[in-house]
């Protein structure tokens, strides 16, 4: 009986840590993270401009802190250059694959960053889902965000993909894969991608 009761208990408690989560679990994305380098003019040199950009999740809405569902990714930028570099989080673009814009993301910190050689920024976009939208109703097999920095005076373009992967569920006993209807997915792996606008 007490082994019964315990099990109940793990089980209502397990639920309402679930039901308290921000995110929601049907949506995950790789890579994690994705890298954007700026190449090198000199291949013994570092990158002059290295980013890692993580899709966290696809949030509720969250009232307390005023974001409406969105997609919550984490972005950060290191300078490795010898020259000021500035970047605006406002400009940062999110797209779907079937090349649906989402809305301004709301970015903490807000303010456009000035950042010297040798330092580093990180910042969380909440890119909110258009008018009418949902991410049920929105196809999220792939996404590409898109920003854009000047590094000196030079103006330079960073883009990194992400897919869609499946989450793993418990069925008595084990995880295994679900599988989502959606194209075929790829495991692995990291995103270089290498761009000037």
């Amino acid at each position: 009986m007490m082994r019964i009761l315990g099990v109940l208990f793990g089980g209502l408690l397990l639920m309402g840590v679930v039901g308290c989560s921000q995110y929601d679990d049907d949506y995950q994305f790789t890579p994690r993270p994705a890298l954007a380098d700026i190449p090198a003019t000199q291949p013994t040199q570092p990158p002059p401009i290295s980013a890692q950009a993580t899709v966290v999740g696809v949030r509720y809405d969250d009232e307390d802190d005023h974001i409406p569902p969105s997609i919550e990714i984490r972005l950060s930028i290191d300078n490795n250059s010898g020259e000021n570099v500035y970047f605006d989080p406002m400009g940062t673009q999110l797209t779907t694959g079937s090349l649906m814009r989402f809305p301004p993301p709301i970015v903490h910190p807000p303010a456009p960053v000035n950042f010297a050689p040798g330092q580093s920024v990180y910042l969380t976009a909440y890119f909110p889902f258009p008018s009418g939208s949902s991410a049920d109703s929105t196809d999220l097999s792939s996404l590409q965000l898109r920003w854009q920095m000047q590094i000196g005076n030079r103006p330079v373009g960073q883009v990194v993909y992400f897919t869609r992967v499946s989450p793993y569920y418990y069925n008595g006993g084990y995880y295994g894969p679900y599988w989502y209807a959606g194209p075929p997915v790829f495991y692995g792996g990291v995103v270089v991608v290498h761009r000037r606008w």
